[in-house]
């Protein structure tokens, strides 16, 4: 599989394209990312009910619950969490590249990825999550230094507790800094392309992973930039959804303390929506045009402009 070396600008392409990619059809596309977190919320509560039931019952006895029943029944449930989400990540870029094409689509076909063997596969990713959740915390410990896990798990409980805490230094400032950065970098670029390569072009993981690393390095420039444009953007709409949110309580809350709830409630749902499609908008178009195979039109490098 060829991959294409596309100029650093491409990044500022893609950002451009994926503000624009819901406008098409706005219920299909924000619908969908509304599914796929009203699927993940699901899973979640029932995690957070299944442990409230452990700790409940181990309180109706008189003793606090077994930690092994704890964690026997809260890792299952993570997992599935952790391997929903490439599925459904998968499923909204289905719905993505289907409204770019011109064709028919619903909001609830982001769950088609559940209903093929190809798209099925896209929870190997979880585990590859998991895999490098591990890697990375390991390598994190070993740069700063054992003692300073201890102490920032400590910090943290005096937090719970209600406690001033005081956090502990890393022995490598800056390096863990790096370290993290390109870390964090490779790990959500081998994930964000890995989901179109076998879901559109047929690889299978350790082929998607192959592929994925070496876009990831080919095109660093172009990945970057649409990286540090999605952040910086996200921070300052987090900010202003914030205050709206808040504005929207205040006057919710007028009328009734529930009204106000539900108000910021679906503030900040919508904000999640928006974001979940530019993350897999800009992923699709960054696939779309780094791969040869893929089967859409040649890169665009010039926009004026935004449609909506």
């Amino acid at each position: 599989m060829d991959i294409r070396r596309l100029p650093a600008s491409q990044g500022l392409v893609w950002f451009r394209q994926a503000i624009d990619l819901g406008a098409k059809n706005p219920r299909a596309v924000f619908g969908a990312a509304l599914l796929a977190i009203a699927s993940l919320y699901t899973a979640a509560l029932l995690m957070v009910l299944a442990l409230a039931t452990l700790m409940l019952g181990g309180k109706a006895i008189g003793s606090n619950p077994d930690l092994g029943v704890v964690m026997a029944v809260a890792l299952p449930l993570t997992l599935v969490i952790m391997v929903l989400v490439p599925v459904l990540l998968g499923g909204l870029m289905h719905v993505i590249r289907e409204t770019e094409a011109g064709r028919l689509v619903r909001a609830r076909d982001v769950f088609v990825p559940l209903r093929s063997a190809q798209g099925r596969r896209l929870a190997w990713l979880g585990l590859v999550q998991v895999v490098l959740a591990v890697i990375g915390g390991l390598l994190m410990m070993a740069i700063a230094g054992g003692d300073y896990w201890h102490d920032y798990m400590q910090a943290m409980q005096s937090v719970m507790q209600g406690a001033a805490p005081v956090l502990p230094e890393p022995q490598h400032p800056g390096l863990l800094f790096l370290v993290q950065m390109a870390f964090n970098y490779f790990s959500y670029a081998l994930m964000l392309f890995s989901i179109p390569l076998m879901l559109f072009s047929g690889c299978n993981v350790s082929t998607a992973l192959r592929h994925a690393l070496r876009a990831s390095v080919i095109n660093l420039s172009a990945n970057l930039l649409v990286g540090v444009l999605f952040l910086g953007a996200l921070m300052l709409a987090a900010f202003v959804v914030l205050l709206v949110a808040g504005l929207l309580g205040v006057i919710g809350n007028l009328i009734h303390a529930v009204v106000g709830s539900l108000l910021m409630m679906l503030a900040m749902v919508g904000f999640a929506a928006v974001v979940l499609v530019l993350l897999a908008g800009a992923s699709y178009l960054a696939w779309r045009d780094t791969f040869s195979d893929a089967a859409s039109s040649p890169p665009v490098t010039h926009i004026h402009g935004f449609e909506a």
